[in-house]
């Protein structure tokens, strides 16, 4: 009888959520066009929040919030957190 595998340490950080995980793997999954129907975006207005979330608007963040079900102070604490990950890993950058 082979042993199992060892489990994996339950204090281990988890990966930081993201604005885009939070659209797209979230509790509910919503198609493309569902998406741009409740949070009145156009389809290329969500690709680029999601790839800067840093511009999205208080309506925005509120509109995303209702959609989700989630609290907005949550969803507020998963844009800053990118946020500024974002901008500590360029000021790295710059510093190299």
């Amino acid at each position: 009888m082979r042993a199992s595998p060892p489990l994996p340490p339950t204090d281990a950080p988890k990966p930081a959520r993201r604005f885009t995980d939070l659209l797209r793997h979230g509790r509910y999954t919503f198609t493309e066009r569902e998406l741009m129907e409740h949070l009145r975006m156009t389809y290329r207005t969500i690709k680029q929040r999601e790839a800067d979330p840093s511009t999205l608007t208080i309506a925005e963040l509120l509109r995303v919030a209702n959609l989700l079900d989630e609290p907005v102070e949550d969803i507020l604490a998963v844009v800053l957190s990118e946020v500024q990950a974002a901008r500590l890993s360029e000021g790295e950058q710059t510093i190299q």
